[in-house]
């Protein structure tokens, strides 16, 4: 009987999560305490639970995926897929595809843009007998590694995404087109750019310089001209750490206070910050809400199926999901770039085995 996955909106996740009730700790005492009224003759089991009560080490934090709350999440009913309508006086759209493992990315002229969808997908395995030896469920946590290993896949074509379509829109100036406002002053962004890519809105520091406020202002301005609002940030743990050290004559004595007070920095002024290990290294991504940037189409939601290798003495399973990514509005992206040079096999590779993949 063949099965019919929908797409599942995240948000109804994140409802059937909160319904749940967790235990208080009286709750977790009281039910400890039961355990341990048990007979002797139970003493062996009770130590096993207390035993496995104890969990492994951690290796790292739990990742969170960046790409629903950037693009807006769309699920797509079954059948036909219908183009996106683009209300716009150039009409340029940002679609990534993905053909036999590879990425491109497509440019569109009109005032449709088409859907094209593409799989990601993850193949967890365990051994059969570590389900005998180890008191842990490690069916659960290579579940939950897998889908882990999925946000990482959808966080890495949006990045691939974001700087395609912020180096393409600069290139449409030089095509002859009138694209949004006049960059001058702090917003035209640095000097030495090629003809081609003069209007691009790129920010661009030295390699060896540490991030400043100057640098986050020149990159809005270029989004304010455009009769647009960006405040969020996307950017590797790594530069945000050099907001921690500006001095107090930047930041005044209440951000300072809140630093040695041990606060996590999650914004600065008008700038939210989101912090991942999939941005490259060197880069920092500034972008709108997701209403004024694109969308992010999904066909049906993860879904898992068994997918044993009984002759290897594997329990295996197969976690995909059907999504595609478009950017419909590219006018309120910008960024900031470290790099000594300019151009584009410099931007494309700053870093680029440092986008923290782990599948």
């Amino acid at each position: 009987m063949a099965r019919h996955f929908s797409a599942i909106h995240s948000d109804e996740y994140v409802k059937k999560l909160a319904g749940r009730q967790e235990k208080t700790a009286a709750e977790k005492k009281d039910i400890l305490t039961q355990i341990l009224r048990k007979s002797a003759s139970e003493s062996h089991a009770i130590h096993k639970i207390g035993q496995g009560m104890i969990g492994p080490i951690q290796v790292r934090l739990r990742y969170e995926g960046m790409t629903r709350s950037v693009l807006i999440e769309d699920t797509l009913e079954r059948g036909p897929l219908m183009p996106y309508d683009i209300l716009d006086d150039l009409g340029q759209a940002y679609i990534l595809s993905t053909t036999g493992g590879e990425v491109r990315t497509q440019l569109f002229e009109g005032k449709q843009a088409p859907v094209t969808l593409f799989r990601i997908a993850s193949f967890p395995r365990v051994k059969k007998e570590d389900l005998y030896f180890l008191r842990v469920n490690i069916v659960e946590f290579a579940q939950d590694e897998s889908r882990q290993a999925i946000m990482k896949q959808e966080d890495y074509k949006l990045i691939t995404l974001l700087e395609s379509a912020i180096v393409a829109y600069g290139q449409s100036w030089a095509a002859g087109q009138t694209v949004g406002g006049v960059q001058t002053g702090i917003s035209s962004g640095p000097t030495g750019l090629s003809p081609d890519r003069s209007k691009e809105k790129t920010v661009l520091v030295g390699s060896g310089a540490p991030l400043e406020p100057i640098d986050f202002y020149s990159a809005v301005t270029m989004v304010e001209i455009e009769q647009l609002e960006a405040n969020r940030l996307l950017a590797h743990p790594q530069d945000i750490r050099d907001l921690y050290t500006w001095d107090i004559n930047t930041t005044g004595f209440a951000f300072k206070d809140k630093v040695v007070g041990g606060e996590k920095i999650t914004s600065f002024g008008e700038f939210e910050i989101s912090r991942s290990v999939l941005v490259p290294q060197g880069e920092v991504f500034l972008v709108p809400k997701p209403d004024f940037l694109g969308v992010f189409p999904v066909m049906y939601s993860l879904d898992v199926e068994e997918n044993h290798q009984i002759e290897t003495f594997m329990k295996g399973w197969v976690m995909d999901e059907m999504v595609g990514m478009l950017i419909l509005n590219a006018r309120g992206l910008a960024r900031i770039v470290k790099a000594d040079t300019y151009s584009s096999s410099t931007i494309y590779s700053v870093n680029l085995a440092n986008r923290g993949l782990y599948f």
